[in-house]
């Protein structure tokens, strides 16, 4: 029986990404949130902090669009990071949930490092496809992560000044902050952006935590 599967990342009842984040929150006093790709605001409305940004060029897009104050930047990701540009605007903790493209992920994370606070994190959304169909760029399926996963791996690979773990719930809750870590060094990088090869190394590769030694270790 396969341990990741859509049945269970689409269990209404399961822990969710804004519990992660919340608890996050709330352990560390954070005051601070940015949400990069605000959708319908599902997941802002429900997190509980002191300031929100919302950024998103098209709000309520995947649901037929509608008012959404929340997306107080209405800009793709790029145009709101250039736009904070040289100013010392810090993040806490910063969601990323935007374009599932892997080339514009890479890119959201290290403009949000650039944007992280102290002992800030950052949460990723969509970081354990189940299955192949939903991971596929261009989207080809209802229900899709896309290779955001692709985006871990690399850092996983190549960075050793950071600490990653994937929660496993709500399609792979990625946590990343500073820190150290060994690097995944058992075969190329390009065999590891693979999908079957990440498919069955894919513990290892992510570091995946349960949600109960998430709320251990966090």
């Amino acid at each position: 029986m396969k341990k990741y599967t859509i049945e269970k990342y689409s269990d209404p009842n399961g822990t969710k990404r804004w519990d992660i984040i919340n608890h996050l929150i709330k352990q560390n006093s954070y005051l601070n949130y940015l949400e990069i790709g605000v959708n319908d605001a599902e997941c802002i409305r429900k997190i509980v902090i002191d300031h929100k940004d919302g950024v998103d060029p098209l709000p309520g897009a995947e649901v037929g669009g509608g008012n959404y104050p929340e997306i107080n930047y209405p800009i793709t990701s790029d145009q709101f990071f250039d736009f904070i540009k040289g100013h010392d605007i810090k993040y806490d903790i910063i969601f990323i949930d935007g374009l599932h493209h892997s080339d514009q992920v890479d890119k959201d994370i290290i403009n949000s490092l650039n944007h992280l606070a102290p002992n800030g994190v950052i949460v990723m959304h969509d970081c354990n496809p189940p299955e192949y169909e939903i991971q596929l760029v261009p989207r080809q399926t209802g229900i899709w992560n896309g290779d955001v996963w692709k985006s871990l791996v690399k850092l996983r690979c190549t960075n050793p000044n950071l600490e990653i773990n994937v929660v496993d719930a709500d399609w792979g809750v990625g946590i990343l902050k500073v820190g150290s870590q060994q690097v995944y060094s058992k075969e190329s990088l390009e065999k590891c952006l693979n999908y079957q090869y990440f498919d069955n190394n894919r513990e290892e590769m992510m570091n995946i935590i349960s949600v109960d030694e998430f709320y251990k270790k966090y």
